[in-house]
């Protein structure tokens, strides 16, 4: 008299498909044993027979090389790079593409504060030479593949703050304001070593929101061009200020402390970033305007990195523009210029 497990292997056997688990030429006929050890095989034995029909024999001819053609400025892995991640997340709708440096400095030191725009402000108000700063900046593509597929149209958006949040009553000593659209164009000429991998060319506004004496705008054409040499990257900027009416003219001496361009030389080491902006009116004497503004970003979590901010010159702000500021800061970066 049979045994019951002999009597359950006799009906287990009864019940399988009417070919063995190692005919089985799909994953569907796996799916129809009912016996879980034997269902597991069958997958094993179709997931062996596959990788082995994959496996190129002997006799076969070497499969042919895939070449992937490099985009202009591959090499570099820097602004070149940067621009294509950009594209790529461009047209998500739950991503905001930085522009310029986002950052947070909660303390900075200046030692040459401009009181004269201040007490304008609020007289019976002490200015503090500690303040906070801090800058937002996000960009949208508006229309890839312009004039091919190496350009691209963009509009972008900058608001740098001076927050005087340890005085009194914590009013924003100045905001400057700065919408801008333009174009941009990958490139890859070689250049004395450096490859030029991004031109660009576009249209800038920048204000200060006040009214009356404490008023400060101007529009201006810029053209741009990014050099990229291994970790060092230059940027370079020429712009032409657009001639406003002299009765609308806040400002007609912009330019004798801005000057007419300036430069940015960045360099990467490990996870740590260098960067130094140059900006001079190239005028001799006395008149010689200019600015420098050293910064440093260094890794202190995966999202945030430590910051730290050195300027000294002419112009840190529009109200700032013909008043030497001295300043040091250190804070946070949520974005490289890299």
């Amino acid at each position: 008299m049979l045994r019951y497990p002999a009597i359950l292997t006799a009906l287990l056997l009864l019940a399988l498909p009417p070919h063995p688990a190692g005919a089985a030429t799909s994953l569907a006929d796996c799916a129809l044993i009912r016996d879980d050890a034997l269902r597991l095989g069958c997958y094993d034995a179709l997931a062996r027979d596959q990788a082995m029909a994959a496996e190129p024999m002997e006799n076969d001819a070497p499969e042919q090389e895939v070449i992937v053609q490099e985009g202009p400025g591959r090499k570099e892995l820097l602004a070149g790079e940067r621009l294509r991640q950009e594209e790529a997340i461009a047209n998500n709708a739950f991503v905001l593409t930085p522009h310029r440096r986002n950052y947070l400095l909660p303390v900075t030191y200046n030692a040459k504060p401009n009181e004269a725009s201040w007490n304008t402000q609020y007289p019976d108000e002490d200015m503090q030479d500690i303040e906070a700063k801090f800058q937002l900046s996000v960009k949208a593509l508006l229309w890839e593949d312009v004039f091919g597929d190496r350009g691209s149209l963009w509009v972008g958006y900058t608001q740098e703050n001076w927050w005087q949040v340890y005085s009194e009553s914590s009013p924003f000593r100045e905001t400057n304001y700065q919408p801008e659209l333009f174009l941009t164009f990958a490139n890859d000429w070689e250049v004395l070593g450096f490859t030029n991998t991004v031109l660009s060319l576009g249209l800038n506004h920048q204000s200060n929101g006040q009214g009356g004496d404490l008023s400060r705008s101007w529009n201006r054409v810029m053209g741009g061009a990014v050099f990229e040499r291994e970790r060092m990257t230059l940027s370079a900027r020429a712009w032409y200020r657009l001639p406003e009416d002299d009765e609308e003219d806040d400002n007609t001496d912009v330019l004798e402390y801005y000057g007419y361009g300036d430069l940015t030389g960045v360099w990467r080491y490990k996870q740590n970033e260098f960067s130094v902006m140059l900006r001079n009116n190239l005028r001799g004497g006395d008149d010689n305007k200019g600015a420098v503004q050293l910064e440093w970003t260094y890794p202190i979590s995966p999202r945030f990195k430590g910051y730290v901010q050195y300027f000294y010159g002419y112009g840190e702000s529009l109200i700032d523009q013909d008043h030497l500021t001295n300043r040091i800061g250190i804070g946070f970066s949520l974005t490289d210029l890299l």
